[in-house]
């Protein structure tokens, strides 16, 4: 057994160090998901001894057990998860804390970033050339309006070398007590994320990650958010100028400088750092719109006459009583009352809704240059050689258009025009655009109200539905596939399309094998496979990139859309060189704004985000936790007949009776408008519209699942007793 012996400084308070005690012995009885050092109390049974020095001067001694793990500071690089988990330890302890009062935390504390004023006094021990580095913040920092601020007994001394990590990357535990003091609870995540910013590539996304999943747990307000940039920077000033007062008084104490060279570096780098990004970036970290948006007024019968008047009348809108949206940030957005709603259908917003970095890439790139792929640009080759080295290798030639129908518009000319043939084949159900060709390639549109029915050159086969289809269960993908070879050999067939999974066909998650022996077929006869990963694609499927990864499958031409551009109309092409070589017959291809250089700087910076972020591997671990909470609520309600689905690309399907499968039509469009009630939304889809459509933003947490699980359950019980 290792245990860790504390010898207090002889000036210490015993009331200060029993604080401590009483503190750890507080957050170890709170359930929190870390760990804390238990005290070893001595023979006599105290927790605090004393022991005596040669000259007899007396030091008290704390005895506390060893707890396993690797500094943070010593762990390079810091990944997404390994921040995320820092910023829920904190958040828990500062939720924790709230509840704790102690009279030896109420003091007069040189590191309480309150009594910045003492580390002021140190600057004239800087080099001229540094003190223009501190002042400002200083300047600021005299103008933080305290009383806005909550407050509460904090740690305050979470740097890196206090903060244990396990092997899985988990924060395990906060170490050292000894700077606890009675201050504005935000300053506690302001320490910790003053020692995240050292030496990273990007130091304010590294904060953000942090202050995330710190909200989560313990949500900030936005006086706390406005502030805590400010005051993460005024933690290095002070580090600094402390350092350098005690440096001249102790030359040869090296402890005194250990942080002093990476803060300095840091300060050199955040001077160049407009004030604004930070706040952007912490705003959206929080789900708070970038800047907040004023109440609006507007009647909503008025707004729905001027609708009625000047648009089409077949665009519809969702919810019986339409809602007016004003703002949005992250998974959240905003109606005109003020009312934040948890957005859990809309994938077009892949990385957020109104993620700082794409709408400052686009906005940048809007004022520098806007043109067309007739001239040379870097933007548009790196970001096609980014988007195609995300896919299997023989798929490389980029094709960029604006929308995902744009995407299999082109599609379906590159087949054509590559095997000499027109007909198609599509899955029941599918919907794969809005253009005249389109609408006759998705059964979605053309089975349904206003449509005209199956066209000549198109099969349809039956939609791979393991839960109501033509073949149940999990291994029917052999029974499906052969559907495929059959419409095949009906005609002469140029491509099949199929949604790697389909949306609105019900979040059809493929069976094992049939996309495979799909594939197989059509290639046989001399067709084009082509993938629809416009709603699936860029992560969503967690333990995939890209949907048909998942299915096992390759194609031979992949399309694009809603999701790449974030929200900036953006979509692709992407197949072989074989396939390009085919279009290539003369007619020149031209598309005024696909490939333009801001899509392409949105696109770059989605891709961005979902690498620096990690969420691709977020959509994962959230995907399967709501997966196995909508099942356990499956358990509960009887109306909830399937749950289904891979990452965060989920449905459930309602049924009036298990044994017969009947679709609970009528009731999904009901728990929909009540899910709106209750802030979460939702849509309904599936050939019957009975299946709830789970497809959030990829910033989703498990918290938010938590939540969408919670509402859901009181929802349909709420219905349940209705009926």
């Amino acid at each position: 057994d290792r245990y860790v012996l504390k010898i207090a400084n002889s000036a210490e308070s015993l009331e200060f160090l029993r604080l401590q005690n009483e503190l750890i012995e507080f957050l170890a009885g709170r359930g929190l998901d870390l760990q804390f050092p238990r005290i070893i109390p001595s023979r006599s049974g105290e927790h605090i001894s004393s022991i005596p020095d040669p000259a007899g001067q007396h030091h008290f001694t704390r005895l506390f057990t060893w707890i396993e793990g690797v500094c943070l500071g010593e762990i390079h690089p810091h990944t997404p998860r390994m921040l995320a988990s820092l910023g829920r330890a904190l958040g828990q302890m500062d939720a924790a804390l709230a509840g704790f009062a102690h009279p030896a935390a109420h003091r007069e504390f040189h590191w309480d970033l309150r009594a910045a004023a003492g580390a002021r006094s140190c600057i004239p021990a800087l080099p001229a050339a540094r003190c223009a580095l501190v002042e400002p913040w200083f300047e600021r920092w005299q103008r933080i309006e305290w009383e806005r601020l909550r407050s509460s007994v904090i740690h305050n001394d979470g740097n890196d070398y206090n903060v244990l990590v396990n092997a899985a990357g988990q924060v395990v535990t906060i170490l050292d007590y000894g700077d606890v003091v009675y201050g504005a609870t935000v300053c506690n995540l302001a320490v910790a994320l003053a020692y995240v910013m050292l030496g990273k590539a990007d130091p304010i996304a590294a904060a953000a990650q942090v202050v995330s999943a710190y909200h989560e747990i313990f949500p900030l307000n936005e006086a706390e958010v406005e502030a805590l940039y400010l005051l993460a920077g005024m933690r290095l000033c002070m580090s600094v100028c402390y350092a350098a007062h005690q440096t001249k008084a102790a030359p040869g104490n090296s402890y005194l400088n250990i942080s002093n060279a990476p803060a300095w570096a840091l300060l050199e780098r955040l001077a160049n750092v407009p004030l604004e990004w930070p706040l952007q970036m912490f705003r959206f970290a929080c789900g708070i719109p970038l800047r907040s948006p004023s109440r609006v007024t507007s009647d909503l019968q008025d707004l729905a006459e001027r609708r009625k008047r000047n648009l089409g009348s077949a665009l519809s809108l969702s919810y019986r009583r339409p809602v007016h949206m004003v703002a949005a940030s992250r998974q959240y957005m905003y109606d005109g009352g003020g009312r934040r709603y948890l957005d859990c259908v809309n994938n077009v917003n892949h990385v957020g809704h109104c993620h700082p970095a794409v709408v400052r890439a686009a906005a940048e790139q809007m004022a520098i240059l806007n043109t067309n792929t007739r001239y040379l640009h870097e933007t548009v080759l790196e970001y096609s050689a980014r988007l195609a080295a995300t896919l299997p290798p023989e798929l490389h030639v980029v094709y960029l258009v604006n929308s995902g129908s744009e995407a299999n518009e082109l599609a379906l000319r590159m087949a054509r025009a590559h095997t000499g043939r027109s007909e198609v084949i599509v899955i029941e159900g599918a919907y794969h655009g809005n253009t005249s060709s389109l609408v006759d390639l998705s059964p979605y549109k053309f089975d349904g109200p206003g449509g005209r029915g199956c066209p000549a050159w198109v099969h349809k086969v039956p939609l791979p539905d393991c839960y109501r289809g033509l073949y149940r269960g999990p291994h029917t993908g052999e029974a499906y596939a052969p559907h495929v070879a059959q419409a095949v050999a009906a005609g002469k067939i140029a491509a099949f399309f199929a949604e790697s999974a389909p949306g609105c066909g019900g979040q059809i998650i493929l069976p094992a094998g049939y996309l495979n022996q799909a594939f197989a077929a059509v290639r046989a006869a001399g067709g084009v496979c082509i993938a629809d990963e416009v709603q699936t694609g860029l992560g969503r499927a967690g333990r995939h990139f890209w949907m048909f990864e998942a299915a096992g499958a390759i194609p031979d031409i992949v399309t694009l859309g809603k999701p790449i551009g974030n929200g900036h109309p953006l979509g692709a092409v992407i197949t072989t060189t074989a396939i390009a070589q085919s279009f290539a017959n003369g007619m020149e291809y031209f598309n005024t704004f696909g490939g333009n250089p801001v899509s392409c700087a949105a696109g770059l910076a989605v891709l961005d985000a979902i690498r620096d972020e990690g969420l691709q591997q977020n959509a994962l671990e959230t995907g399967d936790y709501l997966l196995n909470i909508l099942r356990e609520l499956q358990g509960r309600h009887a109306m909830v007949g399937d749950v289904r689905g891979a990452g965060l690309f989920l449905g459930v399907e309602l049924v009036h009776d298990r044994e017969s499968r009947e679709p609970a039509t009528r009731e999904a469009a009901e728990i929909v408008e009540r899910m709106k009630d209750r802030g979460v939304l939702l849509s309904a889809d599936g050939p019957a519209h009975n299946v709830l459509k789970i497809k959030p933003p990829l910033v989703f947490s498990q918290a938010n699942a938590a939540f969408l699980a919670e509402q859901l359950d009181a929802g349909l019980n709420q219905m349940s007793e209705a009926h």
